[in-house]
C-alpha cells in the first residue's frame, strides 16, 4: 500500500483547512463588482430645496409661411402657456455596524474595518443612484412608502420593438426623431454590452489601418457621427441587457440634471454598546428639462 502523504492527510473537508500547516492568507481583498457610474458622473449637478422639484417646459409654434396683407388689422391669436413638470426627490441610504473586537483584531487586506466598510457602502450607494437614474419608476410616496423619481427609461419615449434586432437604420431613425423634436443633439448613447457590440459592428464604420507590427485588432466604436451630429457611445450596466429584451437611450445631456437636496453625507452615529455605527445618505432627483431631449428603444 502506498504511503499517505502527511501534508495531505492533515486537511479535511472541501475547504482544505486543518492540521499544523499554517494558512497563507494574502493581504488583499478582491472585489470585482462593478463601480462605473457614467450617467451619474456625467450629468450636471444642481442644488434643490424641496422634496418636489418643479420646472416649466415650453415650445414654439410650428414654422409657417406667415404671409400677411398690407395694413392688416389686429387679430387675437392664441397663446400657449408653458407646461409645469415635476420630479420627486428620492432618499438613498446605507449603514453599517462594526464591533470593538472586529476593529481590534488583525485583518488581512482591509486595515481598519470601519473605513473599509464605509468605502464599500459608498460605492454601493453610487451604484444604486446610477441604477435609479436609468431605470427608476416614479412613486409618489407616503407615510409608509418611499418616494422615487423616474429614470430615463420611464421619462423618455421608449419604443417597444419586440422581436426587432437593432440595425444601423433603426439607430439612425432614433437620431432623426430626436432631431425632429427640436433644438436637441443626440450627444450621448447609453446601452448595454450587447447593443454596444452591435453598434460597433455597423457596416458604415470606417476602415481602420494598423501596422502589422502592432499585433492589434480593433472592433470598437466610441463615437458615431451621423447626419444629426456626433454621438458618444457609453456602455451602461443599468440599461436592460437580457435575452430578447435590450434597451438603449439617446439623450442631449444639456437638458438633464441631477438635483441634490442633500449631497452624499457620511455620519458617525453615537455608540450604543461595544460597537461603532455609521450611515451614508443622499437625497436627489433626475431633472429633465424636456422629455423630448431624449429617446429610447427596447429591442432584441
Amino acid at each position: 500500500m502506498a504511503e499517505i502523504l502527511r501534508t495531505y492527510s492533515e486537511f479535511s473537508g472541501t475547504d482544505q483547512k486543518g492540521g499544523s500547516i499554517r494558512e497563507d492568507l494574502q493581504d488583499f481583498v478582491a472585489n470585482l463588482s462593478p463601480q462605473d457610474t457614467p450617467l451619474l458622473s456625467g450629468l450636471t449637478q444642481v442644488q434643490v430645496n424641496a422634496g418636489l422639484v418643479e420646472w416649466l417646459e415650453d415650445s414654439l409654434a410650428p414654422s409657417g409661411h406667415n404671409a400677411n396683407i398690407e395694413a392688416l388689422a389686429f387679430t387675437n391669436t392664441g397663446i400657449t402657456a408653458p407646461v409645469r413638470r415635476a420630479a420627486l426627490v428620492q432618499h438613498f441610504y446605507k449603514g453599517g455596524t462594526v464591533s470593538d473586537r472586529e476593529r481590534l483584531v488583525a485583518h488581512a487586506g482591509t486595515g481598519d474595518p470601519m473605513l473599509y466598510y464605509e468605502m464599500k457602502a459608498l460605492k454601493e450607494l453610487k451604484n444604486d443612484i446610477e441604477h435609479a437614474l436609468h431605470r427608476g419608476s416614479a412613486v409618489s410616496g407616503g407615510v409608509s412608502t418611499a418616494p422615487q423619481f423616474a429614470g430615463l427609461l420611464n421619462v423618455l419615449t421608449v419604443t417597444n420593438a419586440s422581436g426587432i434586432t437593432l440595425t444601423e437604420t433603426h439607430f439612425n431613425d432614433l437620431l432623426q426623431v430626436m432631431y425632429n423634436a427640436g433644438d436637441v443633439q443626440p450627444a450621448e448613447v447609453y446601452c448595454g454590452p450587447t447593443l454596444k457590440r452591435r453598434i460597433s459592428s455597423f457596416t458604415s464604420r470606417n476602415t481602420v489601418q494598423i501596422a502589422a507590427t502592432d499585433r492589434r485588432m480593433i472592433n470598437s466604436t466610441a463615437v458615431y457621427e451621423s447626419d444629426f451630429g456626433v454621438s458618444w457611445l457609453l456602455i451602461s450596466r443599468n440599461q436592460i441587457d437580457s435575452p430578447g429584451v435590450r434597451s438603449l437611450v439617446v439623450i442631449d445631456p444639456r437638458y438633464f440634471l441631477t438635483g441634490w437636496l442633500k449631497n452624499v453625507t457620511r455620519e458617525q452615529l453615537p455608540r450604543d454598546g461595544t460597537r461603532d455605527r455609521f450611515q451614508l445618505s443622499a437625497e436627489l432627483t433626475l431633472i429633465y428639462k424636456s422629455s423630448s431631449a431624449g429617446i429610447g428603444i427596447r429591442c432584441e
